[in-house]
């Protein structure tokens, strides 16, 4: 009997520990959620904000364009863009003011600079890190834009402006066909392709880092202790990350996908040639553990297409590996900078920028 009254004991003191480990968790991950306690209200903001400031495109090979002089209010201020497709509030002439050094920023979310202000954008802390009196800086971000339409939306909008460096950002997701804005403004043969490619790599790779988190989520939410579920979530992601793959490495494994990649790079930088401008290629990183980094075969890549194309370049996995990426990068997000990841890029982006300004 006493025996059985310990086993008892035991069992009642472990559902006890396992009681207060769930109603510590749960009290953690409810502080953990949006304001509007789940992320259906970020979302709706998200689908507005797309459908606001970005409009179906007339140019031959955007899906999408920004909206002119359109912006909406979200949670981390205004988003938008000005008359000429900047995310700017200072007014630009088209003819460069001869004091100052014009310098063109061109990518996507990066330089756009998801889920932060106007005033900690890529952007502005590049001009700020270069000296404004010196040095002008114009920014072309377009959220999902890959380097195809950004050497489209150079030619069209960037070029009138005269640049003298032309920044060019280049995000390791630029192999595939990203969702956002396309999601709302594609048709016909654009969202044939994308299904296409959401099959392929569905088929290929179902489970990969953009989708175990949300698995995860799931499981968690329907369990009964969801501190068990979380358990089994760090098991399997553990497991997924001694065997990885993600949508990145799958992209660049296909021969078609690195063609457009080289087509476009060596387009961008012909037609910055031809304007007489200079170019710096900057290719940002995945924010992952630098000393298991996966992804070294895209820098390569890159950097040599780049070169051929006339760019000089810069990799920022080579500045950036002496820092914890959790503090770069923006949540859990692997590719975004946050407020202290972007003025630190934004400082090395200057640091080169300023040594092809045409004053030195």
């Amino acid at each position: 009997m006493a025996i059985v009254g310990r086993l008892a004991l035991v069992g009642v003191s472990s559902l006890l520990a396992l009681g207060v480990a769930e109603i510590g968790y749960r009290a953690r991950t409810a502080r953990d959620e949006t304001p509007d306690g789940d992320d259906g209200g970020w979302r709706d903001r998200y689908r507005h904000m797309n459908e606001t400031i970005y409009r179906a495109s007339s140019i031959d090979g955007l899906v999408y364009e920004p909206t002119p002089g359109v912006s909406v209010d979200m949670e981390y201020g205004a988003a938008g863009f000005d008359a000429a497709g900047m995310r700017d509030d200072e007014e630009h002439a088209l003819t460069p003011d001869p004091s100052r050094t014009r310098v063109a920023i061109v990518g996507d979310s990066i330089v756009w600079s998801e889920f932060l202000p106007l005033w900690d954008s890529l952007p502005e802390r590049v001009e700020e890190s270069l000296g404004r009196e010196r040095f002008e800086v114009l920014p072309f971000g377009v959220s999902g834009y890959d380097t195809t339409q950004e050497a489209i939306w150079y030619e069209h909008a960037a070029r009138p402006f005269q640049p003298a460096i032309v920044v060019v950002v280049w995000c390791m997701n630029d192999f595939v066909i990203m969702s956002g804005p396309f999601e709302r403004f594609a048709t016909g043969r654009d969202r044939e392709e994308k299904d296409a490619q959401d099959a392929w790599l569905e088929e290929v790779a179902p489970v990969r880092r953009e989708t175990i988190d949300w698995v995860g989520q799931e499981r968690e939410e329907a369990a009964t202790f969801r501190v068990l579920a979380h358990a089994e979530n760090l098991y399997e992601r553990w497991r997924f990350e001694r065997d990885y793959v993600d949508e990145y490495l799958l992209a660049f494994a296909e021969p078609s996908r690195r063609e457009r990649a080289s087509r476009a790079i060596a387009r961008l930088g012909g037609a910055i040639r031809e304007d007489h401008a200079r170019g710096l290629f900057v290719i940002s990183p995945v924010l992952e553990q630098w000393d298991h980094y996966r992804w070294q075969a895209l820098h390569d890549f890159v950097a040599e297409e780049a070169e051929r194309a006339g760019f000089t370049v810069l990799d920022l996995r080579e500045a950036l590996a002496g820092r914890d990426p959790e503090t770069l990068r923006i949540g859990g997000d692997n590719l975004h900078y946050g407020r202290t990841g972007t003025r630190t890029v934004a400082a090395e982006i200057a640091e080169a920028v300023g040594s092809l300004s045409p004053s030195r």
